[in-house]
């Protein structure tokens, strides 16, 4: 078959699809220019060359089949999608259409037409990898993990081996993110991630479940320790300094182990390891919890609690609670922390560590610490002759994106009442990792008249400095360090903080004072005020208003 003098000649040329000319044996007799491009190649390298010296050698075979299946007549045209491998030695992918060109005539020749469709192909890649792996770390995500899984469940059915799940949760992320905002954030899952994959072995799959949540599928597993040995294995791995955004965050992880026993479900096993991890939480955090069948119960319990807890948050069944806080010197009631409370219909009366943990998981903090707010600045309006304060606990997770400004004003405006009768307890870890729009947002709030106070002095990890950026007005004392009162540490510290706080021209309180020893002790070291069961424990606002918002003082704790 000739191709120039043809009228076909300058079609076959010019035509910006691929294009070539072969015989019976797949060799190229004439290629033209854009096939010779799309090979990155002149096409006088091409010519007298056999099609299968520039084809992936994966698709020779199907290569090979069409150009047989055309030519014996038992297909007209032949159509698929191969790979080629260019000059560079690089993959190029084509869409191929293969007929005969000389019907009948002697010798016989095939034309085939190429066209390139790797830019297709690598948006086709693409969004099948967005669909199954997660794009910040580059690990598979929950629907390649549950497959995988799935996979591994089923090969290991006759095996002397079995599978495990690790269900790796990054503790008090909500810090990081909600302070030093959503780009240090990724930044440290990034890492942890990096760190996670350098603890398992070569053939373990690590996936991306959840915003802080990390799960590893094990196979072939011998027990429980070899499980237990690799979650050992993160955990230290993990526990590493990260510099973000000019601090210093020490990164931990809780976990749940799960093995399977057994026909199991891929979504039963991530579940049991997630309850696993759900009590590492519970004991602690940077902990790792073994699944046990009992846990079940406590499971489905958390998902009723988490349900229930919606329920209470959008119709404001949740009470508050009222605990004194006292002038050292005279007793007299100076302020009143306010503690929220739920009085569960079927459970009673549950405190804030039963279903905190799962409020922050179900992202209901904001609602709840709004719901707190506005009851509390109820309370004082109803209390016009009560002229203290209350104290409200802020989570850091209402500050900066979250708007607190706004929350407090929406707050404040309907009750006419005095800003400084409001004072807003943020945690020491809360101030070290504010943002710029987060200390911005305190200093609004601050602006409104409402004092910031730090709490649980003592606990954080940073500088007092960069606390201090921060508009504070008081700071209180970790109990652990009222704890510690009367033992020639804790008395150290205790006066250093207290003689910190004069300097400062800040208000000092020290917590969890039970007995008289410590009371005299902190008065002793300079401290202002103090809070604790010596003076009174948390009461519903109708107790405290039967005795005049001045509640009984408790026995000295023996």
């Amino acid at each position: 078959m000739e191709i120039e003098g043809d009228l076909f000649g300058p079609t076959f040329h010019d035509s910006p699809i691929g294009m070539a000319v072969l015989d019976e044996s797949g060799h190229m007799l004439d290629v033209n220019p854009a096939f010779a491009h799309l090979l990155g190649r002149e096409p006088a390298e091409l010519i007298g060359k056999a099609f299968s010296e520039h084809t992936h050698p994966d698709d020779l075979e199907r290569d090979a089949e069409m150009l047989a299946q055309v030519s014996s007549g038992v297909r007209p045209q032949g159509r698929l999608r191969k790979r080629y491998l260019d000059g560079r030695g690089e993959t190029v992918w084509a869409r191929v259409t293969l007929s005969e060109a000389t019907q009948g005539e002697s010798p016989r020749r095939f034309v085939a037409q190429v066209e390139d469709i790797t830019e297709y192909r690598r948006a086709k890649e693409l969004l099948e990898k967005r669909a199954l792996y997660d794009q910040l770390t580059g690990l598979p995500n929950g629907t390649l993990l549950i497959d995988r899984l799935a996979h591994a469940l089923d090969g290991h059915l006759t095996k002397p081996t079995t599978v495990g799940v690790l269900f790796c949760d990054v503790d008090h992320f909500s810090v990081v993110n909600d302070s030093l905002g959503h780009q240090a954030g990724n930044a440290l899952l990034v890492i942890i991630a990096q760190r996670i994959l350098l603890a398992v072995r070569p053939g373990d799959t690590v996936a991306r479940h959840g915003a802080d949540e990390f799960i590893v599928i094990l196979e072939d597993l011998s027990d429980i320790e070899a499980a237990s040995a690799i979650a050992e294995s993160i955990s230290a791995s993990v526990h590493s300094p990260v510099p973000l955004a000019g601090h210093e965050v020490l990164p931990t992880v809780s976990i749940g182990v799960a093995l399977a026993e057994g026909k199991t479900s891929a979504e039963a096993l991530v579940r049991d390891a997630d309850t696993a991890m759900f009590l590492a939480k519970e004991g602690g955090r940077s902990r790792i919890e073994v699944f046990r069948p009992d846990l079940r119960k406590t499971a489905l319990n958390r998902l009723a609690i988490e349900s229930d807890l919606r329920a209470a948050v959008r119709e404001g069944t949740l009470v508050v609670h009222y605990q004194p806080i006292v002038d050292l010197k005279t007793r007299e009631v100076f302020a009143y922390e306010a503690l929220v409370r739920w009085e569960h219909p079927a459970r009673g009366l549950l405190l804030p560590d039963e279903f905190i943990e799962i409020s922050e998981k179900a992202n209901l903090v904001a609602s709840l610490g709004a719901y707190v707010l506005h009851e509390v600045c109820d309370f004082i309006a109803r209390h016009p002759e009560f002229d203290g304060r209350v104290f409200v606990n802020v989570s850091t997770r209402q500050i900066g994106s979250a708007d607190l400004t706004r929350t407090v004003k929406s707050a404040l405006g309907p009750h006419c009442i005095d800003p400084h009768r409001l004072c807003l307890e943020i945690t020491e870890t809360g101030m070290l990792l504010a943002t710029e729009a987060a200390r911005l947002d305190l200093e609004n709030v601050a602006a409104l008249g409402v004092e910031l106070v730090l709490d649980d002095f003592g606990q954080g990890y940073s500088a007092l400095s960069s606390v201090l950026q921060n508009p504070i007005a008081g700071l209180k004392l970790s109990k652990d360090y009222a704890d510690r009162l009367g033992e020639p540490g804790g008395d150290r510290i205790s006066s250093a903080i207290a003689m910190l706080t004069t300097g400062l021209g800040i208000f000092g309180i020290v917590e969890g004072i039970e007995t008289e020893s410590q009371h005299v002790k902190a008065l002793t070291h300079g401290w202002d005020y103090g809070q604790g069961f010596l003076y009174g424990r948390p009461l519903p606002e109708d107790e405290l208003t039967a005795s005049g918002l001045t509640p009984p003082p408790e026995k000295e704790k023996a």
